[in-house]
């Protein structure tokens, strides 16, 4: 396959060049893959090169580069070469030293954290956390673990992202920010006090860390302790008044204690600081409803769904609230749309079934 790095509206000039050439494939990068070979590029080169057209990369089966073609394209070196590419480490480093000679100390590894540093702070978190787990194979620093864990947290590899963070704080017990990390995989695998048990740890190396406040507080509302979540939220907010989660969980206090017109204040600014928050936006629609105001959380959430149609939470909110006002054809249209989005939606799958068999 062939990777232009031309405009978009050059792709017809692009294909139309290379039609008398080659036959593979061509095919236009995004601007983030664009910038992912550069940094490859650079990388691959002790003085960081930048990328030269045409260059090609003979990638093995774990895509990691054997050869690096630049400047021509000689396709008879490249079908040379390709049954070359499995060789043992020792055949590897004999084809890449210039002359024959004896190494009286290992050769070194080459060192990915940095490529995957650049590739985090170019926004391309998925190679970067390839990078980071092959960092994370010689002797990483706890902070080296704790970054992998973070990316395999966004990446939904959350057994994978506790290994690291579990290393991580082995090598480092203090390192805050693991052990809170650490505890929302556990609180959201359900281990409440394990969770709580982290959290805390974090809490003993700093103190005035409002995540970890905020984290501490849902696991002890959830078993409970009203008093005491209360308490680190409002704390939580005192160091970061614009915390957006606090003020969802202080709202959700003060809507199980009734105090309604609290609730709602909490959650349209938990809302305000995050336009973004679909579980402040369904709890202050149902804060809504609780007051008497369907049309106004109707509303709400409908808007909510215009600009945020990923949040699938919302559109079983929004449908059940059009039930419960026995407008069965509008709740059922926004379950329709949460159907075309995921069609295997348990709930909404229920919701129909519910509904039809009235």
């Amino acid at each position: 396959m062939a990777v232009a790095l031309d405009a978009r509206g050059d792709l017809p000039k692009v294909r139309a060049a290379a039609s008398g050439v080659t036959t593979v494939p061509v095919v236009l990068a995004s601007d983030g893959v664009g910038r992912s070979y550069a940094i490859l590029n650079r990388h691959l080169f002790m003085n960081r090169q930048d990328l030269r057209l045409p260059t090609v990369f003979l990638l093995d089966t774990e895509g990691r580069v054997v050869k690096v073609y630049r400047d021509r394209v000689d396709v008879a070196e490249i079908l040379r070469d390709v049954p070359r590419i499995e060789a043992s480490p020792a055949e590897r480093l004999a084809r890449a030293l210039p002359f024959g000679g004896t190494f009286h100390s290992s050769p070194g590894v080459r060192n990915y954290l940095p490529y995957g540093r650049e590739l985090l702070d170019q926004g391309l978190e998925a190679p970067a956390l390839i990078a980071f787990e092959r960092a994370a194979q010689g002797n990483p620093s706890a902070s080296t673990l704790y970054r992998l864990g973070t990316l395999l947290v966004k990446s939904g590899q959350t057994t994978k992202a506790r290994a690291a963070f579990e290393r991580a704080l082995a090598l480092q017990p203090d390192l805050y920010e693991a052990s809170n990390d650490l505890g929302a995989l556990l609180a959201q695998g359900g281990d409440l006090p394990a969770a709580i048990v982290k959290f805390r740890a974090a809490l003993a190396t700093t103190p005035d860390y409002p995540d970890a406040l905020n984290n501490l507080g849902y696991a002890l509302l959830l078993t409970g302790r009203v008093q005491e979540a209360r308490e680190l939220y409002e704390k939580a907010l005192k160091l970061q008044p614009d915390f957006p989660e606090a003020l969802n969980n202080l709202g959700l206090i003060f809507g199980k204690e009734g105090e309604l017109e609290r609730a709602e204040r909490y959650f349209r600014e938990a809302l305000a600081k995050r336009r973004d928050y679909g579980e402040a936006a369904n709890n202050l629609a149902l804060v809504l409803v609780a007051r008497a105001r369907p049309e106004e959380a109707i509303r709400l959430l409908e808007a909510f769904l215009e600009t945020r149609p990923e949040f699938e939470n919302t559109y079983i909110t929004l449908a059940k609230i059009y039930l419960a006002a026995d407008r069965q054809r509008e709740g059922l249209q926004v379950i329709e749309r949460l159907l075309q989005r995921n069609p295997t939606h348990p709930l909404a799958l229920e919701i129909v079934r519910r509904v039809k068999s009235r």
